[in-house]
């Protein structure tokens, strides 16, 4: 697995996909600071759009390196196709990491700079969950890549990511999609409301007990579907 792993780094040496991953959080933290929006927007741009967006578009350039050559160098080759399916999955995952770490540095250099709202303490935990629950798109913007192209599978996440932070504090079925998840846990953890307004002191919302179940749901999701798409995968290839 590691060898595979290593072999989709080499693959994108050449190409914008690691370079996405550092420009993406630089440029939401640059536009912030030019519209004077502060952590406090850094971050709601961050989780509403440019994340979501960034996985899928690197999860896309990921597909299209293969879709290509038709696949040739996957199914050609006798090796291990779920574990390829796999490789991907966590490849994605490392660099979606990688750019939320370098977020998460970029937000302590906006507290300096424009003056700190939210403690270390609230950022990196806002980051670890972010990973978590937003985890779960990966296998899909992948699935979504092989069988569609990019347009698609970027309109689908973050038209459900805009349709998760709308439904926050409604009874809709849609608050309670994964979706809905990452920026219903950034009010108790940010203090922030979807809206970047700051959460009242005396609200109920600072107060929710819900965020590692909530977490651990997303991210079972995530594995759920790395493993459904991966059979998938695995059978595609079969039948190809």
């Amino acid at each position: 697995m590691l060898e595979l792993i290593k072999a989709e780094f080499q693959k994108s040496k050449r190409t914008t996909t690691n370079t996405f991953v550092v420009i993406a959080p630089l440029f939401t933290l640059f536009i912030c600071a030019l519209w004077s929006g502060g952590q406090a927007g850094a971050y709601n741009w961050w989780y509403t759009m440019f994340l979501p967006g960034m996985i899928s578009i690197i999860s896309s350039q990921v597909i299209l390196r293969e879709k290509s050559l038709s696949y040739k160098g996957i199914l050609l080759y006798p090796i291990n196709k779920a574990a390829v399916w796999l490789a991907k999955i966590l490849y994605v995952s490392l660099l979606v990491i990688c750019s939320n770490v370098i977020f998460m540095i970029g937000i302590e250099v906006v507290g300096i700079a424009f003056g700190t709202y939210i403690p270390l303490s609230a950022n990196v935990l806002a980051i670890v969950i972010l990973i978590c629950t937003l985890a779960f798109t990966i296998p899909i913007s992948l699935f979504l890549t092989v069988k569609f192209n990019m347009f698609v599978t970027v309109l689908f996440n973050i038209g459900m990511s805009i349709i998760g932070v709308v439904s926050f504090g409604s009874s809709s079925f849609l608050s309670s999609l994964p979706y809905a998840t990452p920026s219903a846990l950034m009010v108790p953890i940010l203090r922030i409301l979807p809206n970047g307004l700051p959460v009242p002191s005396d609200s109920e919302l600072i107060h929710n007990k819900g965020i590692a179940m909530d977490s651990i749901i997303n991210f079972i999701v995530f594995i759920i579907l790395a493993l459904l798409t991966t059979i998938w995968f695995k059978r595609k290839a079969v039948n190809q």
